[in-house]
C-alpha cells in the first residue's frame, strides 16, 4: 500500500482553498485523498471544534474518524459538501451575525465541470472584474447576491469539478450575469 503524507497533502489543498477564495473565478487544482477530491477538502478543514453537513454518495466516515469533526443538520454547520449544486443549501447556510461573522457556513459544491452561466466577477481579488462560466442558474446568482449583500455576513462557496479543480466566490464578491 502506497503511503500518503496527509500533513503536506493537506498543506498543498489548502494553499489551492486559500489561493481560490483570495482570487475568486481562478482555478486550482486539489490534490485527491483515497481518490476523491471530496474528502480531500473536507480532510483539509474539518478539524474537532467544527461541524459538518453532507448530502452525497461519498463514504464520509473516513473524515469522520481522521477530522473528528461533528456531523449535524445542514442550519447548523460550518461546512456545508453537497454533490449537487442547489440554491436550498445556500439558504440553509447560517451567515453568521455582526459581532461574529465568522460564524458564517462555507458550502462546497461538486460539479461535472465549470460550464454554465457566463458570469462577471468583481470585487477584492479581482483585477477591474473577471468573466467566468459556472454551473448555476440566475435565481442563484440573485440569491447569492442577497445572501451577501451586508457585509461582513455571508458564505463563501467553492465549485469542484471531476477533474479536482476548485474555484471560489468569496462572500465579498460581486456576481453578474452576462
Amino acid at each position: 500500500m502506497k503511503s500518503i503524507d496527509i500533513e503536506k497533502l493537506n498543506r498543498d489543498n489548502f494553499k489551492s482553498i486559500l489561493n481560490s477564495l483570495s482570487m475568486p473565478g481562478s482555478t486550482y487544482k486539489i490534490k485527491s485523498f483515497y481518490d476523491s477530491h471530496l474528502l480531500a477538502m473536507a480532510n483539509t478543514l474539518l478539524y474537532s471544534e467544527v461541524s459538518f453537513y453532507y448530502d452525497g454518495k461519498e463514504d464520509i466516515n473516513l473524515i469522520k474518524a481522521i477530522t473528528n469533526a461533528k456531523d449535524e443538520d445542514i442550519e447548523s454547520s460550518d461546512y456545508i459538501f453537497c454533490d449537487e449544486i442547489n440554491e436550498y443549501y445556500l439558504n440553509k447556510a447560517k451567515v453568521g451575525t455582526s459581532h461574529d461573522p465568522e460564524f458564517s457556513s462555507t458550502l462546497i459544491f461538486k460539479c461535472k465541470n465549470f460550464e454554465g452561466l457566463n458570469l462577471r466577477l468583481s470585487g477584492p481579488g479581482i483585477n477591474k472584474y473577471k468573466d467566468v462560466s459556472l454551473p448555476i442558474d440566475r435565481a442563484f446568482v440573485d440569491f447569492f447576491n442577497e445572501k451577501n449583500s451586508s457585509y461582513p455576513l455571508g458564505n463563501e462557496i467553492f465549485f469542484l469539478n471531476k477533474k479536482g479543480e476548485i474555484t471560489a466566490l468569496s462572500r465579498t464578491t460581486k456576481v453578474e450575469v452576462l
